[in-house]
């Protein structure tokens, strides 16, 4: 009986145990849902958040075109196909938007760019140009969203943005070789020398065939990595105060799962419930690359927000256990 009655004892605990932690967790949704969403809307509205995302889009849509043909050109100097360049980037676009038919717009692009793709590097200087008034406008943004009453000087800012935005181009090339790594293995030369020379290597040999047959979820979760970690970054290094480490990095993980959701339930609509072809017929996907690309600017903006209500609560926290 002593020992039924210890079995039954340590199995209460753990029930209590296992409620305490449900009933806290459905509490947290509750405080998440009806008021650190309704206190970062409400900053939102006050901080002319809706101004900041238009502008952000703006300068963003009339980018994408010369961005995809400097990436482009530059991927065409690394593989042999004339193709393989635009197929690359045409998969990360669209592990990045929901399901945009792009591959009329990224061929065309293609033909232009393997015509005369040095041309497509004049276009360097204008993107860094216009890549710093997009910045300008993140960091404003930021600078509401964080409180901070001044910012850096004119000049000063421009030029922690252009480094900005070099390490952002490197680290996009970086990522683009690294997840395409099969594309680069299935490359002709390579592929052969792979084949003649490492077939009969235990690891390599073994392992070649498992590597092309990656599976999407990885590479999907490789993309929601990627997007965390990035936007956590602008929101680090951009504005001129930061916020705690742990709230900035709630807010990026708040953006990149909401635009993960996003993304599935946009690419429902825009396939299973408003044709847009119908309506815009060949401009169709020029109009959804505008929508998305807004709410990506809102969700951004957005985030920022989120992160400042996570940093009030992690202050307010830590004033009741002081006191």
């Amino acid at each position: 009986m002593g020992f039924l009655r210890k079995i039954i004892i340590k199995l209460v605990a753990v029930i209590f145990f296992i409620k305490n932690i449900v009933v806290k967790f459905c509490v947290r949704i509750k405080e998440f849902i009806f008021d650190d969403l309704r206190r970062a809307l409400r900053n939102f509205e006050q901080h002319n958040g809706e101004l900041s995302t238009c502008a952000m889009a703006f300068f963003l849509l009339i980018s994408f075109i010369p961005v995809s043909l400097v990436i482009i050109s530059a991927l065409s100097f690394l593989y042999l196909s004339e193709d393989i360049a635009a197929k690359i980037y045409l998969s990360q676009i669209k592990n990045l938007l929901p399901s945009i038919q792009m591959d009329k717009l990224i061929s065309s692009i293609d033909r232009i760019v393997y015509q005369k793709r040095y041309l497509a590097f004049v276009w360097i200087p204008f993107l860094f140009w216009w890549g710093s008034l997009v910045f300008d406008i993140v960091e404003r943004a930021l600078e509401f969203a964080f409180r901070i009453g001044q910012g850096r000087k004119y000049w000063k800012a421009k030029i922690r943005h252009f480094i900005i935005i070099i390490g952002i181009s490197v680290s996009v090339v970086i990522l683009t070789l690294f997840s395409n790594l099969i594309a680069i293995v299935k490359n002709e030369l390579i592929y052969d020398f792979i084949e003649r020379n490492f077939n009969d290597t235990s690891f390599l040999g073994n392992q070649l065939r498992n590597i092309i047959e990656t599976p999407f979820l990885i590479s999907s979760l490789f993309t929601f990595l990627v997007n965390t970690f990035l936007i956590f970054l602008l929101y680090r290094f951009v504005p001129p105060k930061k916020l705690d480490n742990s709230s900035m990095f709630k807010g990026a993980l708040f953006s990149a799962v909401s635009y993960e959701i996003i993304k599935l339930l946009f690419s429902y609509y825009i396939t299973e419930i408003n044709d847009y072809t119908s309506i815009f017929g060949s401009l169709s996907m020029i109009v959804i690359l505008m929508i998305w690309i807004w709410y990506t600017c809102f969700l951004f903006v957005f985030g920022a927000e989120m992160a400042w209500v996570f940093y009030e609560n992690k202050t307010r926290d830590s004033s009741i256990t002081a006191a």
